[in-house]
């Protein structure tokens, strides 16, 4: 954690924590906005240890409203690679400089959102993918580049919600089984990084009392995002998790 916190620094990390409540029960990725913005404030390291904490907690309010939506079969189906991409990430913290690990993930991010709004643009009589008919991916191979993409993502730049939110598109699920399904995929998956980071030395009583600190701005963040859902149309819904993905990898490929 910083050893100042200036008005800036406070200001900005205060919005992070803000979509990251967002993101649990209006539009799952948003929340990817948030890693860069503490990854800039609080170091790549800091931000993984700070955010954790807050992600679970935040999990549990979109658990309340969207826990009856899960697709299990699409969560079952990631976590092998879920688990492969934080264990590769882990170690490739010892050994690669996360700037550069990150703009990596950043292009395959891009590749891959670029590849689905083609295919979306190129399937006849639809401009929303859980409404339109449009055939679910069953690549195999597709699918786990997807969970590796999504545990190496939120292990290295809490920017899984971009990969999971392609996946999702491309699996054609309707709004309230994206945000069933999303919730209880990054609930678990927040709770499998808990070791990792806490093995790695990320969390201490210093991120956890900021920690508390934040939590008002997550639970304001969480009410207004259940608010923001009810007037969301299916169309309005892809564009925004696929235009959001493609911040946030342009992020992570200009900032690292």
């Amino acid at each position: 954690m910083p050893e100042a916190w200036s008005p800036v620094l406070v200001v900005s990390v205060a919005v992070a924590v803000f979509l990251m409540g967002f993101s649990k029960t209006a539009m799952p990725v948003s929340g990817i906005l948030a890693g860069p913005v503490l990854a800039a404030a609080l170091t790549p390291t800091g931000a993984a240890g700070f955010a954790v904490p807050l992600l679970v907690l935040g999990d549990l309010f979109g658990l309340a409203l969207y826990r009856q939506h899960a697709d299990w079969g699409l969560i079952r189906r990631l976590i092998p690679g879920v688990l492969v991409g934080f264990a590769f990430t882990a170690l490739l913290f010892r050994f690669v400089e996360t700037g550069l690990l990150a703009r990596i993930l950043g292009v395959l991010i891009l590749a891959s959102v670029v590849l689905e709004v083609r295919r979306l643009r190129g399937d006849s009589g639809s401009d929303s993918g859980s409404d339109s008919g449009q055939a679910a991916m069953t690549n195999k191979a597709a699918i786990a580049f997807y969970g590796t993409l999504a545990g190496m993502t939120s292990m290295a730049a809490n920017a899984g919600g971009a990969a999971m939110s392609v996946y999702l598109v491309k699996m054609r699920v309707s709004m309230l089984a994206f945000m069933g399904t999303s919730v209880w995929f990054f609930f678990i998956l927040n709770l499998i990084k808990v070791p990792f980071v806490l093995g790695l030395g990320f969390i201490d009583s210093e991120s956890l009392i900021a920690n508390l600190w934040y939590t008002p701005v997550l639970v304001v963040g969480a009410g207004i995002g259940a608010l923001a859902f009810r007037g969301m149309n299916a169309a309005v819904f892809t564009r925004i998790a696929l235009g959001l993905s493609v911040l946030a990898s342009l992020w992570l490929i200009v900032k690292g």
